[in-house]
């Protein structure tokens, strides 16, 4: 009995009917590698027939003989592991049929543990490749590329219903081509992901999946600055709220501000007695971004082109080089602290006011921004941002990278599902158990009301 227990925690076998046999264990070589046999027969008294269903009374079902199955299992550092089970073969007077006996360690017809498949979609929601889950778990590359389609079919979302609020964006997924991806806006789960950004692609996407009456339970929608998605929205859904994400409205405006210095440090360029302004300015380009009450006024600090001087005087010393500039800086410090503030009124006033000193990067940023005010004033009313999609999208160019690129979209797009909507959470910490108990649960239930051994 000892002997057993050992085997059981060695090989994680729990099912009781599989006795090892003594001695349990031999190396042999298989494929031209080292392999671990584990040796162990597969028996009990079944409770009825499988084919005909007969209760198994006055040994109606007898035994028949042994079939023996190589079954792989996990690798054991640097060797493969098999299973080699004798599985009962059982007779049924009544029928005349024959029946194996099972067990929820393998599927019927399969070689493969349930074992090393929950460990191979283990390894797919990490940033693994392929092949290197494959060499990892000592199946076929094909195979993994099988159980990780089987286990996004699983863990998709159904398209019966959307949630309250939304989040819009697109990813580069190759060259020249984007896909378009909606979550969650509260819980980042990927609701679905479309081969492609026009507005023809997204709609039919969308009527196809969900009813006028769901898409009008949306409340929010939150995208960035897509002209071709606000046009989208209004007709898919007519009753959700528009949110510009508040990142890319900083984004907007730091950019401008960032491209007002470049255009400074060009004048500059070309005299020889402002090399000096121009070198300030590229080598302290971060000082112009950074927000008004972080900058020290105070702490003396040796910069190079300056010496000991404090950040407050170098910004103010390299914003008297221009006064188009300056307006420009202050320009920008103004909507930042009204973004950071969430101070709608003051941002609009600021937006809405006439500047005639500005650059013609700081005018188009703003003409922007006027266009989208309607959309802008939700921004200030809902908490909602698309971090969350601009997260799963980093997530997602990891995933590409590492597996060199994808040439099937739909494996793309099922290893995508499988990373975010599958992958353990501190959230959900059984999320992949459940999966896994999931994948065998009709399995397991046939069985047990069989022979009532599981």
């Amino acid at each position: 009995m000892l002997i057993q227990n050992d085997n059981r925690n060695y090989t994680g076998i729990q099912d009781k009917n599989i006795i090892f046999e003594s001695p349990s264990t031999k190396m042999s070589t298989i494929k031209g590698k080292k392999a671990l046999i584990i040796h162990a027969k597969l028996t009990y008294k079944p409770k009825a027939c499988l084919k005909c269903g007969i209760v198994n009374e006055s040994y109606t079902v007898i035994k028949n003989g042994t079939q023996t199955s190589m079954i792989r299992l996990c690798n054991d550092h640097h060797a493969a592991r098999y299973l080699k089970l004798k599985k009962q073969r059982f007779y049924c007077k009544s029928c005349c049929e024959t029946f194996m006996a099972e067990t929820h360690l393998v599927k019927r017809h399969c070689f493969i543990s349930n074992i090393v498949k929950a460990d191979v979609i283990s390894e797919a929601t990490k940033a693994n490749s392929v092949k290197n889950i494959a060499e990892r778990s000592g199946v076929s590359w094909h195979t993994v590329q099988r159980l990780i389609n089987h286990a996004a079919k699983e863990a998709s979302p159904f398209y019966n219903d959307l949630p309250s609020h939304l989040s819009f964006d697109e990813f580069k997924y190759r060259k020249g081509t984007l896909a378009f991806d909606y979550i969650n806006a509260e819980t980042g789960r990927i609701l679905g992901i479309v081969p492609g950004t026009t507005n023809i692609i997204i709609k039919r996407h969308f009527i196809s999946r969900y009813s006028i009456k769901e898409r009008n339970q949306v409340k929010t929608i939150t995208i960035d600055m897509n002209s071709g998605y606000i046009s989208c929205i209004k007709e898919l859904f007519p009753k959700a709220d528009i949110i510009i994400d508040r990142f890319h409205i900083v984004q907007l405006i730091g950019r401008s501000m960032n491209k007002s210095r470049i255009s400074l440090m060009n004048q500059l360029r070309t005299n020889t007695e402002d090399q000096k302004k121009y070198r300030r300015l590229k080598r302290h380009w971060r000082l112009f971004l950074k927000k008004e009450k972080l900058i020290s006024y105070t702490t003396y600090k040796p910069y190079k082109l300056f010496g000991m001087r404090t950040e407050f005087g170098i910004l103010n010393e390299m914003l008297d080089y221009n006064s188009t500039f300056k307006e420009n800086y202050q320009l920008y410090q103004s909507l930042l602290k009204a973004v950071n503030d969430n101070d709608y009124h003051t941002f609009k006033r600021i937006l809405n006011k006439d500047y005639k000193d500005i650059s013609h990067y700081m005018s188009v940023s703003l003409k922007t921004l006027r266009k989208h005010q309607h959309s802008i004033k939700n921004t200030f009313r809902y908490p909602f941002s698309n971090g969350r999609i601009e997260g799963n999208h980093n997530k997602i160019k990891v995933l590409n990278r590492v597996a060199y690129g994808f040439r099937n979209l739909g494996n793309y797009i099922d290893r995508i599902i499988l990373h975010f909507n599958l992958r353990k959470n501190p959230a959900n910490e059984n999320q992949l158990a459940f999966f896994n108990k999931r994948v065998d649960l009709r399995f397991n239930i046939r069985l047990y009301l069989v022979t009532n051994v599981i």
